[in-house]
């Protein structure tokens, strides 16, 4: 009897493939290795709602300038520098793709010139020119669509930033890893199988629930064996009555008498939901711990058995250890890349993102909440105190709800 033996690949990091016949870079074998991130991102729920999480918080409420209103004009011509829609989709793709890249449109093209405009341009248009005798990039080729090209295309090639003196240049936000020169890996590569494992489990799981005719099921046909077309043509024709659009469960047999018909030994997990509940688990949690979600609650994604209220230290804690650890460094990194484009143009002033966090929590918070609690445990003329809490809930005699429970939620949230 022959056996065939199917090797299940591990995963493998990318490589950036120099080919002497071409000027530029592949990322992958395939030269396609960003549209998998782009599928791992949209395929796995978990992968989904960190990597969107993360790059909403890391543009907060947006870019500030320090000592400005956000509503000020030297703020607002700021948002019209890097629009708003730009500097999110950098951001996003910074985290999803492990890099990014920014459009820097000049006033004209020579010496002289001033940045008037950035604008976020996709990353996986785009390809390295091989590196220079000094081991720098100066250019980049664009395709809209790599896995697509023709010998034929004729690739259009972008000058990197600071290298020409044309009227529009590329920035590449790419933090610096060793041994990778011309692509960097996403900062959760770790979590990649588990993001894929995430995938098959629900694939397997849809595939069992849509396929009504599934298992170890065998077909005999006990009246002889037909040529090979005949064959063919009578398996074709189950499988297409007897299975899904996706699944191929059944086996066609064809034998010479039922004596000699096709056994099959099945081969059962009997803890099948328990199995794959806790393959769902461990998929989650490893890919959380890569992204640095030190807890679930921030994503919006709530644990079983634990409620808000009872959790509220906790998470606070948590979104200031996720706001230092996580945020915070890809805002300083983008910030620095601004700044570096913006120096062009003379004198740069401090930029900041305004934090949006579920919990605020700064020094001017902690410095107020002690004046709360100081305040609050200082004696207090009842009289007054009932006059002042029902002049606060005036404000709100229009609405349907009872004044006293929206004085007794108030009190909650202030011992909370």
């Amino acid at each position: 009897m022959n056996f065939n033996l199917v090797n299940l690949s591990g995963y493998e990091m990318p490589k950036a493939i120099e080919d002497r016949r071409k000027e530029w870079v592949a990322y992958g074998e395939d030269n396609n290795y960003y549209a998998f991130l782009i599928d791992s991102y949209l395929q796995s729920a978990t992968n989904n709602a960190a990597i969107k999480s993360i790059s909403d918080n890391i543009y907060g409420e947006g870019i500030c300038i320090d000592g400005k209103e956000k509503d000020s004009p030297e703020v607002k011509e700021l948002r019209k520098f890097i629009g708003t829609r730009c500097l999110k989709k950098i951001i996003h793709e910074r985290k999803m793709l492990g890099q990014a890249a920014m459009q820097v449109i000049y006033n004209k093209a020579g010496n002289d010139r001033k940045v008037v405009k950035i604008k976020h341009f996709p990353i996986h248009t785009l390809r390295p020119e091989k590196m220079d005798s000094e081991g720098v990039i100066n250019n980049y080729y664009y395709h809209p669509n790599w896995s697509q090209k023709k010998r034929s295309d004729v690739l259009k090639k972008i000058p990197c930033f600071g290298k020409s003196r044309e009227k529009i240049e590329l920035y590449i936000v790419k933090p610096y890893l060793s041994g990778y020169d011309y692509f960097c890996p996403v900062d959760y590569a770790g979590a990649l199988p588990y993001i894929e494992l995430e995938n098959e489990i629900a694939d397997y799981l849809l595939n069992e629930a849509k396929n009504s005719f599934s298992g170890t099921k065998v077909i005999n046909f006990n009246n002889g064996i037909p040529d090979n077309e005949a064959r063919d043509m009578i398996t074709m024709d189950v499988k297409k009555k007897l299975t899904g659009s996706r699944g191929q469960k059944v086996i066609v047999a064809f034998n010479e008498n039922a004596e000699s018909k096709t056994t099959v030994e099945d081969i059962s997990l009997n803890d099948a939901p328990a199995h794959y509940e806790y393959l769902a688990n461990e998929a989650m949690h490893k890919i959380l711990v890569v992204h640095r979600i030190t807890l679930p609650m921030l994503l919006g994604i709530k644990e079983s058995g634990n409620g808000l209220a009872s959790n509220a230290d906790e998470i606070k804690n948590a979104s200031q250890l996720f706001q230092s650890t996580v945020v915070n460094n890809y805002q300083d990194e983008i910030i620095d890349c601004l700044t570096e484009i913006m120096e062009l143009n003379g004198e740069v002033p401090e930029l900041y993102f305004i934090t949006s966090q579920p919990i605020e929590f700064t020094s001017e918070d902690q410095e107020a909440d002690y004046t709360d609690n100081k305040e609050k445990d200082a004696p207090v003329n009842k009289e007054e105190a009932k006059k002042e809490d029902d002049t606060n809930l005036s404000a709100h005699s229009d609405l349907s709800v009872d004044p006293k429970f929206i004085k007794d939620a108030l009190e909650l949230y202030r011992n909370v």
